[in-house]
């Protein structure tokens, strides 16, 4: 059965009709612009309702810009043109190697540069005027200074070469110096890729402290007829005008000859060798100013070293001399001398003579005192330095111990105390002799005669240092009471 609730939603539901589906006009074309900006309508008139496009529209395909890359241009020789090269072109470049390095070209070579820097040397000037007008073209060429610069350039190759033992990397470099078989052709009309200074320096070893070596100090010297790294060294001082040579490091007993310098060479640094003496054609530089010989076992400085009269600087330490010669103190233009760490006993008091001297380094020898002769130059002198010897005041008494004097000795100064000058002209040869070979005595400025009496001051606040020993010789017991006795009140 119906009851009444649904019989009355079914008469609902009979006059409940469905709804018409929704119809969807389009909206004509709007063909006016709109509005650059806001968000009201573009017109007075009525609104029209907004177009509706389904999905995006189609565009053209981007392609991608052709925009020129910046690449570098493959180069002329590398490793692997070498490795394809063939047997025959490996051949000719060994024996063009070995017959720019054979020794026999040395000679020729140093008479080469030799002429180039004589040539380059100027003893007048001239002045000329000259026009541009009516000059004839000059075709450009390669400067015969490239042309000597490449074949040191192989030589110093070859050198290293021969330290590294990898000859690869010298032919690739050969060829990239001459050029390679396809630019033969224009060679003339294109200038050298390398400078001078660039070609002498590509090849720089720095086994110590930055030296010029191409050899290893830690392997033996290879037998083979073929330029040193000393005469490289040497070369490359004349390709750079002659005036800095440097051997340093190069672990070598005996220079090559620099008689070929001796005009111009005005600084030599043959530190950090196995020299033992030091080489009779140095002191033919007569130009030298600077002379380094550190580290080296050389026992004495030869006579001849006072031809270097425009010695300024001075470096001998760490060497094995025990003494300096007389011949030293008479270069006036010293200012610096460096004979540090060597085994000299004591200073000559000749170095009154040294009236330019300004620095005086003298640390790690075995010197009791300075000599009395330093006083005299004490305005000039800015820096002394004097640790690590023996000059410590307890040392004083026993640094200063005296022997007896010689009765020659006693002799001839009691006659000269009894004579005077205008009368040793009577006196026999032998005294006469005697008479002529005193010295200055320190204390009194007397005549003195043998080595004298030792008697150690010390000196305040003195060439930057707090106290100096100087090292003071009397004439006679008499002095040497006197001024003892002086120093004991002033103590």
């Amino acid at each position: 059965m119906i009851n009444n609730n649904q019989k009355e939603s079914a008469h609902v539901m009979l006059w409940r009709r469905p709804r018409p589906p929704p119809q969807i006009t389009r909206a004509p074309q709007n063909t006016e612009k709109p509005r650059a900006c806001g968000f009201g309508p573009t017109s007075s008139g009525p609104t029209t309702p907004a177009r509706i496009t389904r999905g995006f529209p189609s565009h053209a395909q981007r392609t991608a810009s052709t925009v020129p890359h910046l690449s570098r241009p493959p180069p002329l020789f590398c490793l692997n043109d070498f490795l394809q090269m063939s047997q025959s072109a490996r051949s000719s470049l060994t024996e063009l190697r070995n017959a720019v390095l054979s020794t026999c070209n040395y000679k020729k070579l140093l008479d080469l540069f030799l002429s180039e820097l004589h040539r380059g040397a100027r003893h007048e000037v001239t002045n000329q005027i000259v026009s541009c007008e009516g000059l004839t073209h000059v075709k450009r060429r390669i400067p015969h200074t490239h042309i000597i610069c490449e074949l040191t350039a192989i030589i110093q190759l070859e050198a290293r070469a021969r330290n590294c033992g990898n000859t690869t990397e010298v032919c690739e470099s050969v060829e990239e110096l001459w050029g390679s078989p396809e630019r033969e052709s224009d060679t003339h009309t294109q200038p050298p890729r390398h400078t001078p200074h660039q070609l002498l320096n590509c090849v720089t070893s720095k086994h110590f402290q930055g030296s010029r070596r191409s050899r290893s100090p830690f392997r033996p010297r290879e037998e083979c007829d073929v330029i040193s790294a000393s005469e490289l060294a040497l070369l490359d001082c004349l390709t750079r005008g002659g005036l800095n040579l440097s051997f340093k490091a190069h672990f070598i007993s005996h220079l090559p000859d620099v008689t070929s310098l001796a005009h111009c060479l005005q600084s030599l640094n043959a530190s950090f060798n196995d020299l033992t003496r030091v080489p009779h054609e140095v002191c033919d530089c007569t130009r030298l100013q600077v002379l380094n010989l550190r580290d080296n076992p050389i026992e004495e400085i030869p006579p001849e070293i006072n031809k270097l009269h425009k010695l300024h600087t001075l470096i001998i330490s760490f060497c094995k001399i025990t003494h300096l010669p007389k011949q030293l103190y008479s270069l006036v233009c010293l200012q610096y001398v460096d004979v540090s760490y060597n085994l000299i006993r004591s200073l000559s008091n000749d170095i009154r003579n040294l009236r330019c001297l300004k620095y005086l380094n003298v640390e790690g020898n075995q010197l009791a005192a300075l000599p009395a002769g330093l006083l005299s130059v004490s305005s000039s002198v800015c820096e002394v330095r004097l640790t690590a010897n023996y000059t410590h005041p307890l040392l004083w008494t026993e640094n200063s111990r005296n022997t007896p004097q010689s009765l020659l000795h006693t002799a001839t100064h009691t006659l000269a105390q009894t004579h005077t000058p205008q009368h040793w002209n009577s006196l026999p040869d032998a005294a006469r002799r005697s008479l002529h070979s005193a010295d200055t005595c320190d204390c009194c400025t007397g005549l003195m005669y043998g080595a004298g009496l030792k008697l150690i001051k010390c000196v305040h606040h003195m060439f930057g240092l707090q106290f100096v020993p100087i090292m003071f010789y009397c004439c006679s017991p008499a002095c040497h009471r006197t001024h003892n006795t002086h120093l004991h009140h002033h103590s």
